[in-house]
């Protein structure tokens, strides 16, 4: 059965994607055991109708449900029972970025639901400093190449903010970032969106960054991402309980694979570019050379 999502537009604020991750991952719980929907369903007082919307994403699974079908499909292992109540929980109440829900489309409140569980984030960044390394001036230009509307600029700046801060004031998740140099420059944001002393403030942001025990940053030399064979932008999230989540954004929509045989080609890929990458301890002086190229203030 294929587990590939491609996002949709979907309606405002509505994490559809993520259900479905939990969704899947309980139907496949129940499959293993030998149990039907409508076994399941009486299970928690429901219908066999309610177990599969609730695999398909179709509505939301209340974590005590949840807590009840792990019982029942004999679910014992901690991470995992963790990790699936607490998606469970996310998912059922209302969350920071709900706020937001007018603006956001659903795959990406999808994503913000799965990186607030995460433990381990990897991405890879091609063009960009990755939004939760950016500064608001940067992530500001970064976005007015998609939007226009100042207001909404504003609120997508906010949401940016927010993911930044609960990595950088927690101990989890912990991020390992591969930046391509290309990035660093200042011709790396079209004429006209930002200056250099937005490329300075951000690349002085990064120096500051990595001094917090849960970031790592990794500069891609030049040439270096083609040799690996890549050349698109990527993310994994990891959770010990659950299979890692490899994230593809679009213009418009997203990519959630969370089937191991999927996502493994982008694990492969990331170690690839880890070990083409400068080292993590190289990092500070790449950024120096980087400011220097810059100049000004």
């Amino acid at each position: 059965m294929s587990t590939i999502l491609t996002s949709q537009p979907s309606a405002k604020g509505r994490p559809d994607d993520a259900r479905e991750v939990l969704g899947r991952r309980l139907r496949s719980l129940r499959e293993a055991k030998g149990l039907t929907p409508i076994e399941a369903g009486r299970h928690i007082g429901g219908s066999g109708s309610k177990i599969s919307r609730i695999e398909w994403g179709r509505i939301k699974a209340k974590a005590d449900d949840v807590y009840q079908l792990l019982f029942l499909y004999g679910v014992t292992d901690p991470h995992e029972r963790k990790a699936l109540l607490e998606l469970a929980r996310r998912l059922e109440t209302r969350q920071w970025w709900d706020a937001y829900g007018d603006l956001l489309d659903g795959w990406f409140c999808s994503y913000l639901v799965l990186e607030s569980i995460a433990q381990h984030i990897r991405t890879y960044e091609v063009r960009f400093v990755p939004g939760l390394l950016q500064t608001p001036a940067y992530a500001e230009a970064v976005i007015r190449l998609h939007h226009t509307d100042p207001d909404q600029v504003r609120r997508r700046v906010d949401v940016r903010m927010q993911r930044q801060h609960a990595l950088l004031n927690n101990k989890t998740p912990q991020l390992w970032a591969v930046i391509d140099q290309a990035a660093l420059a200042e011709a790396a944001l079209p004429d006209g969106i930002a200056g250099p002393k937005v490329m300075r403030d951000q690349i002085a942001f990064l120096e500051k960054a990595i001094q917090h025990r849960n970031v790592n940053i990794q500069i891609l030399r030049p040439g270096a991402g083609g040799r690996v064979g890549v050349a698109t932008s990527f993310s994994l999230l990891r959770n010990k309980g659950l299979p890692d989540v490899a994230y593809l954004e679009h213009i418009g929509s997203a990519f959630f694979l969370d089937d191991p045989t999927v996502s493994e080609p982008y694990e492969i890929t990331m170690s690839r570019l880890a070990v083409a990458a400068g080292r993590p301890e190289d990092t500070p002086q790449i950024l120096t050379e980087a400011l220097k190229a810059i100049g000004g203030e």
